[in-house]
């Protein structure tokens, strides 16, 4: 069947017939970064940012009507968030998710990964046009099948996941669509203007590399006025598609791109979450990418900018990065989107380097510095890997899966010891809560000792702790452990009371 899938690809020219690598390697690697990807969207429950909860899944909470003690952020009042994701979750929820928010979840992070997985392996077939080295096209396929962040971060159903997603998908189509000739160019141009659009309401600042898109095919590929005329009117439609649907979840009229420019960089309320110097991001990719053969790849990615300058790639990456740096507020996430792309400009410059004359590839993977580099990035790489695919995102997930399922049989009461598990600071969250779960804030040891002479059941008490503090456990000697985001087998391991300062959430049952 695989097979089947690369013939069709050499068919449709995504996959050039210049690959020097057997179709076995390409099956092998492909099979693996499937797995990976699908025990991502299993093991790696809950968010790696809050925005993920408080503006997709809270938004389409509040659709769905569970409105009790919902929070919502500010952005929504404001109207600056798109409705794309949040009505995507909500279309879950009610279709396959059956009412359960961790079943929604789950749905929403297996759709989430097989879309990373699509896009980012159709962009590395398409790549291999670029590659004419054996090592360098090898190299592409390792990375795109075992780079540490590609399983966790595709499997996130968050606005910057799915960017990356279009991103890479647009390269593609617009790609495709400016070196093909015929009638069937039109069609491939509209399906590009409809995937710059979506790629757009999907996260707004991505921006930034749709421009530099667009000067490219103007300026460097320039297919004609057909083509624009095709892309243009795939714009047209895509934006008018997603202001329905902004009309459908706020039920008025909005244009959320507007309220957006208005409320960040007018009002400067981006601005209110911090600033950053504009190398900010520079000191993230050394350390994504992971050190110190980040160092090599961020070296050959300016050298692929100065040696191939008309490169697709080159504009994309050099208008994303230089508009994301001029923003005073930075976030690593905001990076997500074109890490991949750096990955591949990154390969493209060393292949130019090592190309050259004067440059001894041979002699040089020879050399034992690079041997052991290229095995201590083999292994941080491959540890990595491990832990973010097969590990929770966060430790709330692990506790609010818990409640929720101990409370689906029956009414339950959870003692929660100063801080409730559902309140981040910014505000509550409620698509993961059961409306049978009830809550009681305890301060002292003398409340939980109240409620447990007041109750005839076993009495749960939350602790952001692993270990359940001393005066707790006086006054209840049956106490014993329930859930913890920290796994079992490493509470094990924690011989000395290593762990007990850690923040690290439990529940505790007493009797």
């Amino acid at each position: 069947m695989m097979m089947s899938v690369i013939d069709r690809l050499f068919c449709a020219r995504i996959l050039p017939k210049e690959i020097l690598i057997k179709p076995s390697v390409i099956v092998t690697v492909f099979c693996l970064s499937f797995a990976l990807h699908l025990s991502a969207s299993i093991f790696s429950e809950g968010r790696t940012h809050p925005d993920s909860d408080y503006q997709i899944l809270e938004f389409a909470n509040f659709k769905v009507g569970n409105e009790s003690n919902l929070t919502l952020p500010w952005e929504f009042f404001e109207q600056i968030r798109p409705a794309l994701q949040p009505a995507l979750a909500f279309v879950v929820h009610e279709s396959v998710g059956n009412g359960d928010p961790f079943q929604t979840a789950f749905f929403l992070r297996l759709m989430s990964a097989v879309l990373g997985l699509a896009s980012s392996w159709s962009l590395c077939f398409y790549a291999f046009r670029w590659l004419t080295e054996r090592w360098a096209q090898h190299s592409l396929i390792m990375l795109t099948g075992f780079f540490w962040l590609l399983p966790v971060l595709n499997a996130r159903f968050a606005s910057e996941t799915w960017a990356a997603a279009f991103l890479a998908i647009s390269i593609v189509l617009v790609h495709r669509t400016c070196e093909m000739e015929g009638q069937r160019r039109i069609g491939w141009a509209i399906f590009s203007g409809l995937s710059l659009a979506i790629l757009f309401y999907l996260r707004f600042p991505v921006a930034f590399a749709i421009l530099g898109l667009g000067l490219w095919v103007l300026f460097i590929a320039r297919p004609g006025i057909r083509v624009l005329s095709g892309m243009m009117f795939g714009v047209a439609l895509g934006l008018t598609l997603n202001i329905l649907i902004d009309y459908w979840f706020y039920e008025e009229w909005v244009i959320t791109p507007i309220n957006y420019l208005a409320a960040n960089l007018i009002e400067g309320r981006a601005a209110g979450y911090g600033l950053d110097p504009w190398w900010y991001f520079i000191e993230k990719i050394f350390f994504l990418l992971v050190p110190p053969a980040s160092l090599f790849l961020m070296l050959m990615v300016v050298v692929a900018w100065l040696r191939k300058p008309k490169h697709i790639l080159t504009w994309v990456s050099v208008f994303f990065l230089v508009g994301h740096s001029l923003v005073g507020h930075k976030e690593t996430r905001f990076l997500f989107p074109i890490i991949y792309p750096l990955l591949i400009i990154g390969i493209v410059g060393a292949q130019s380097l090592l190309c050259q004359p004067w440059a001894n590839y041979q002699h040089l993977r020879n050399k034992k510095i690079v041997k052991y580099a290229v095995f201590y990035f083999c292994i941080v790489n491959t540890m990595a890997l491990l832990f973010t695919t097969f590990a929770p995102a966060n430790q709330e997930a692990v506790i609010h899966k818990w409640i929720y399922n101990n409370s689906l049989h029956h009414s339950s009461k959870l003692l929660t010891y100063h801080k409730n598990p559902y309140h981040d600071g910014r505000g509550m969250v409620s698509f993961f809560r059961s409306s049978k779960a009830q809550f009681l804030h305890i301060n002292s040891a003398d409340e939980l000792n109240q409620t447990v002479n007041e109750s005839d059941l076993p009495v749960y008490v939350f602790v952001p702790s692993v270990y359940a503090p001393m005066d707790l456990r006086t006054q209840c000697i049956s106490l014993e452990l329930e859930v913890s985001a920290l796994p079992n087998w490493i509470r094990q391991l924690d011989f000395g009371l290593w762990f007990s300062d850690l923040r690290i959430w439990s529940i505790f049952r007493c009797g």
